[in-house]
């Protein structure tokens, strides 16, 4: 049985392949570094707030933005979320991962 995604914003995924649909045309749209709004800055922030605290997760501090950055690695580079804290640090995130931790 597929595995459904319910955000606390109300959003809703049938299964995984569904939201990776979502917020991967999200982050090929918004512009790198960019940092995402509205209805879609509630549901990436969801999405983050779910996985790390499925996982245990310890925040800096509470995450306000979000955005599209290039991670790079020895010989690959991939499109991710940046998250920027309260308290001006900045992380990273893989919606990927994140979406397969929070699905039930």
């Amino acid at each position: 049985m597929a595995k459904k995604i319910d955000l606390s914003t109300g959003k809703s995924f049938r299964n995984i392949a569904e939201a990776k649909r979502h917020f991967s045309a999200l982050l090929k749209v918004t512009p790198l570094k960019a940092e995402i709004s509205g209805a879609d800055l509630e549901d990436v922030r969801a999405v983050y707030q779910a996985y790390c605290s499925v996982t245990d997760w310890e925040l800096p501090s509470m995450p306000v933005g979000f955005f599209p950055i290039h991670e790079r690695g020895k010989e690959y580079t991939t499109r991710c979320f940046g998250v920027r804290f309260e308290d001006g640090s900045i992380g990273r995130f893989s919606i990927q991962t994140a979406l397969s931790k929070i699905a039930k």
